[in-house]
């Protein structure tokens, strides 16, 4: 026992540690890549027909908000010439940031900026992308004493009917609880103008979607300078362009020829067969994962139920039913530490986030947090307290086993019950969303 003792503190530390990691996010960074793949030279076409600002469109060879093929890496016009944006400056706009308040054109001038493109439902790219500017942001920050930079991070909503300022707000804590970094939504016709006529950006809703992608959209992020002129852009599932793109904005390089507009009629090598870079996620997130969370909240209410029922035979003093329940409950929580590590790992491997936030703000959000962290905590020492308890009872040093089940059967307890009500918040309270992500 003395050295199950001295074991215990170590062992009950390092589960900590990996519980509260996953939940927060704090994971590996999700760079799995999967193999490049082609792209129909039909996808790459914009509708001949201009479409009135705010219709959601679908590419060309598609049925109308038919589910299409990836937009290809570069943009390209139907005659296979590369996207231009206007030789003098991005068009104005009046938008609203995640706090509120307006953003216009005017306010961003004056310093050079990062624009990039999401919506908060995504599961798939968005979630990668972000934190891959998240990363950047950091990087520039720890070198900014010996390379200083100016510029400012904006990502715009493609989705402007869902992505409200709150929605906003609750996704731009995630990657930027200092607000440094704007996340901007607006109306559908503001939005769907500025992205398609403004920024050259091909978006369109997906009909029939699985959730969390609703909608596709190009992946770019694009530098524009102080005086709100385009200078490059560069692709956000590229590793490389990252490293391009942070070498630029520190002054240490010009953009690279291949990420600066294009003259109109400069046709690209290889035009008409495009090809899409690697996507950040490993793809759709398979129904086994999207199904763990249910599990895992079952087995807190298995959980539950079980120790309720150990306590019942043992005031009843039926102490082989309470040996039986009180094993069992504790074979379930094991169950559910290992389905719980699986979903995280393979959300992380699925979406690049090994969580899923919480869409509350203000006191919800204060609650939910409350709650999840003391679950996470109480969580670690539930397998240590439970160990020790159950291997009293076994050789029957029935006064040990008594003095410790006094505190591990409330911390038991509570983890349990919580588990639920924590899936209850995220998944089907009224600030729940069924999406991953």
């Amino acid at each position: 026992m003395p050295r199950v003792k001295r074991f215990c503190p170590f062992l009950s530390g390092s589960l900590l540690v990996w519980l509260v990691v996953l939940s927060l996010g704090l994971g590996p960074a999700g760079d799995r890549e999967t193999a490049a793949q082609e792209t129909p030279p039909a996808a790459a076409a914009e509708p001949a027909e201009p479409k009135p600002a705010g219709e959601q469109i679908a590419p060309p060879g598609t049925a109308d908000g038919a589910p299409a093929p990836r937009i290809p890496t570069i943009p390209i016009d139907e005659s296979g010439n590369r996207r231009v944006w206007d030789p003098d400056h991005v068009d104005d706009f009046s938008l609203v940031d995640q706090n509120g308040k307006t953003v216009t054109r005017q306010d961003l001038l004056g310093r050079p900026w990062v624009v990039s493109f999401i919506f908060t439902r995504c599961v798939e790219q968005c979630p990668a992308m972000c934190a891959r500017i998240r990363g950047l942001i950091k990087d520039l920050d720890v070198e900014k004493t010996k390379y200083p930079y100016d510029a400012r991070f904006v990502t715009i909503t493609v989705d402007a009917e869902h992505d409200t300022p709150q929605n906003m707000k609750g996704f731009a804590q995630i990657y930027s609880p200092d607000n440094e970094w704007l996340f901007l939504t607006g109306t559908k016709d503001e939005i769907s103008r500025l992205i398609r006529e403004g920024f050259k950006v091909p978006f369109w809703r997906q009909k029939d979607a699985p959730p969390g992608m609703e909608f596709a959209h190009d992946m770019h992020l694009i530098h524009v300078d102080k005086e709100g002129k385009v200078l490059g852009w560069y692709d956000g599932r590229v590793d490389e362009e990252f490293k391009d793109l942070k070498l630029v904005l520190q002054g240490r390089r010009e953009t690279p020829e291949e990420n600066k507009p294009a003259v109109k009629g400069t046709a690209l090598p290889g035009a008409g067969t495009p090809t899409t870079a690697p996507p950040l996620a490993g793809g759709t997130v398979p129904a086994w994962v999207e199904r763990l969370p249910t599990t895992n909240a079952g087995l807190n209410g298995l959980s539950t139920l079980l120790l309720l029922g150990g306590l019942i035979a043992i005031k009843g003093r039926n102490v082989p039913l309470h040996k039986r329940l009180m094993v069992t409950a504790f074979l379930v929580s094991i169950a559910f530490l290992v389905t719980y590590l699986t979903y995280h790992f393979a959300l992380q491997h699925y979406t690049g986030s090994s969580s899923k936030r919480f869409a509350g703000t203000g006191t919800p959000l204060i609650v939910y947090r409350t709650i999840l962290f003391s679950h996470i905590i109480l969580a670690a020492v539930v397998p240590i307290l439970a160990s020790i308890t159950l291997y009293r009872g076994f050789r029957e040093q029935w006064i040990a086993h008594r003095r410790i089940a006094k505190v591990t059967f409330p911390i038991w307890l509570y983890v349990s019950v919580t588990g639920v009500i924590i899936y209850w918040m995220l998944y089907l309270g009224p600030w729940g969303d069924p999406r991953l992500g």
